[in-house]
């Protein structure tokens, strides 16, 4: 069972589920990717089976992300890595004030939402997981800012936009670095046919981390692992990983 809660990031409330199977649960934050929310099917299915193992679980959305009256508040095309990791934090400051014991603290992030938790440098985490997470930007960074600028907003396959300034920043973050600073169990998992991320970041990533680690390639899995054979092999995963190391 979850309720809904909110808490506050630079003065705008986030919205975020939160569920809690008994007092004293080790916990998993989820981090979405960059156009995502918490209410997207693999959350929902994380959060629920996660519950079901006896894990407390916090997914929430990141600023200007969602849907309908629970959208997290602020503007999609403010985003920032930096933002997200001012958001990522406070989810784990809301986290303290809770039953869960985030002494046994779990982080799942996907796609850009891993790139936050590995950015973020957060402290205590006893296990991590990374789906789908690039290591570097996906996009020409110089050629985008020749033509836009920092502030200039382009236009991503969606129709929705960002500021270039956010990909640069993303660039200045050496997120092989990150990973090989991760003090914590690691488990990586990707799609083979991803087409957003290619697989050799999850390689990279992967031979840049310290043990423990795995690397888990679901063979034809998608960016979204949106299969249900393979999102159910991700769920088994994730699960398994963290009743191992929390």
């Amino acid at each position: 069972m979850e309720q809904l809660v909110n808490f506050r990031s630079r003065g705008q409330r986030i919205y975020g589920d939160f569920g809690l199977p008994y007092a004293g649960a080790p916990c998993v934050i989820m981090s979405h990717g960059l156009e995502s929310s918490k209410d997207g099917d693999k959350w929902r299915l994380l959060a629920s089976r996660l519950q079901r193992a006896g894990f407390a679980t916090l997914r929430f959305s990141y600023r200007g992300c969602g849907e309908g009256p629970h959208r997290s508040e602020g503007a999609f095309e403010d985003t920032t890595l930096g933002g997200r990791i001012e958001d990522f934090k406070a989810a784990i400051a809301f986290l303290r004030g809770t039953e869960a014991d985030t002494a046994r603290l779990g982080v799942i992030g996907s796609s850009f939402g891993g790139m936050v938790a590995l950015a973020s440098g957060v402290t205590g985490i006893k296990a991590m997981v990374l789906v789908a997470t690039p290591c570097r930007p996906l996009m020409a960074v110089d050629e985008l800012w020749e033509k836009y600028g920092d502030e200039g907003l382009l236009e991503l396959p969606s129709g929705r936009r960002l500021r270039v300034g956010m990909v640069r920043q993303v660039r200045e973050c050496d997120i092989r670095l990150a990973v090989a600073n991760v003090g914590c169990p690691l488990l990586v998992i990707h799609g083979s046919a991803d087409e957003t991320v290619p697989v050799s970041h999850a390689h990279e990533l992967y031979h840049s981390a310290k043990e423990p680690k795995r690397l888990e390639i679901i063979e034809s899995g998608n960016h979204g692992i949106d299969d249900p054979g393979h999102r159910e092999r991700l769920v088994r995963l994730a699960t398994g990983w963290f009743e191992q190391y929390l």
